[in-house]
């Protein structure tokens, strides 16, 4: 396979001015577009980028936005004022980190692969274990982790109500003091702008034959057929949005490294899992729901902006489409609550060239890019 595998650049280029910005706030607000698509239920198909749902309680705003962004990029959310939501979530690496394994509290090490924020406004699970049911949750949920942002709520409010810009802020879009909840409605209102512009193969899905070339159109058909990919990965994000075991290779990081399995260890008995010491891999979905049924069942990932998102997989265990190909290919791994959905398949040197342009024709020409704000400084005048 090394043959087969290529360098993918990172780069960005696509700067989001606060313009740009309300561009995308426009499109989430735009109506949905009705078609036979959307009404089949059950249906799995391949479906062009839908505006991103807004939750009732958290309309967008400019102001919101913005002030969301300025959180997302502060590091002073965290308890040693050193790790912002943007540390592990970085613009300039497809909103993760570019890494096998997420960043960590200093003095800590952790256990799973950062998933990319780019388009997760459209997924009813965050996480990849399902374990935060919106994108509000999810905003919160990483600042109190001991091993990731490890801050206290209430000293982050006091922390923040130091700092002039964003007791005006939170005044001015909230009509309220500082607070946890509504800190996370601003950085879910910002999440919610990170999203794809509709691309090539929306215009495919549109009607408009020529947007995709033909090898482009090959793989699209064994996406479809043959790979049986659809199976998991369809609607406009290319997500079902539910849990499956595939039979991902532990990595060896997680089974011999002691900070990596005592964090695995915390984290089982943070979420009151029986004999926590006990769990010897990550069990995924099942440390959530306590049922043997979900061993190893992970959150389906959408699928555009993957070239921009590598390392892949729950753990980060593959650098390459190309072996994410290769894995499937072969049926996936060995686990013995493997999902019944994973079949071998056999594909020609041709087809597999096809599936990988199809998978990256899914990506836009180049990554997006978030722009760093200026942070606002402290009564006393420090940062």
């Amino acid at each position: 396979m090394t043959s087969r595998q290529t360098n993918r650049s990172r780069c960005l280029a696509l700067a989001l001015t606060t313009a740009a910005i309300m561009t995308l706030i426009a499109l989430i607000a735009a109506p949905q577009p009705a078609s036979a698509e959307n009404k089949a239920a059950g249906e799995k198909t391949l479906q062009p980028l839908l505006p991103v749902p807004i939750p009732p309680d958290n309309p967008q705003t400019e102001a919101k936005v913005e002030l969301g962004r300025m959180l997302y990029f502060d590091p002073r959310l965290s308890g040693d004022s050193s790790i912002a939501c943007a540390k592990c979530h970085d613009p300039a690496k497809g909103f993760s980190n570019g890494l096998q394994m997420s960043d960590a509290y200093p003095g800590t090490k952790h256990w799973r692969h950062v998933p990319t924020v780019l388009n997760a406004a459209y997924l009813k699970h965050q996480f990849w274990d399902g374990r935060a049911p919106s994108l509000e949750a999810q905003a919160v949920g990483p600042i109190a982790a001991p091993i990731e942002m490890n801050q206290n709520y209430t000293h982050l409010v006091e922390k923040l109500s130091g700092i002039p810009y964003y007791v005006e802020q939170f005044k001015k879009v909230f009509n309220s003091d500082v607070n946890m909840d509504n800190l996370a409605r601003a950085i879910a209102a910002f999440e919610r702008t990170i999203v794809s512009k509709p691309g090539r193969v929306d215009r495919y899905l549109n009607g408009d034959k020529s947007a995709l070339k033909e090898s482009e159109v090959r793989g699209m058909a064994l996406f479809t057929g043959k790979a049986n990919c659809i199976a998991c990965h369809h609607g406009p994000v290319l997500s079902d949005g539910e849990f499956h075991t595939t039979g991902v290779p532990e990595i060896e990081p997680l089974k011999t490294e002691t900070d990596r399995i005592a964090t695995r260890h915390f984290f089982a008995t943070d979420q009151k899992y029986p004999n926590p010491r006990s769990v010897d891999a990550d069990y995924g979905r099942e440390l959530i729901t306590k049922s043997a049924a979900d061993r190893g069942r992970f959150k389906t990932p959408g699928l555009r902006e993957l070239k921009w998102t590598a390392p892949y997989m729950h753990n980060g265990a593959f650098e390459t489409l190309e072996e994410v190909i290769e894995f499937y290919s072969k049926g996936g791994g060995n686990h013995p609550n493997k999902d019944p959905l994973l079949k071998p398949f056999k594909l020609t040197d041709q087809e597999f060239e096809d599936l990988l342009s199809f998978l990256e024709a899914l990506s836009s020409p180049e990554p997006l890019k978030v722009t760093k704000p200026e942070l606002p400084k402290k009564v006393d005048g420090t940062l």
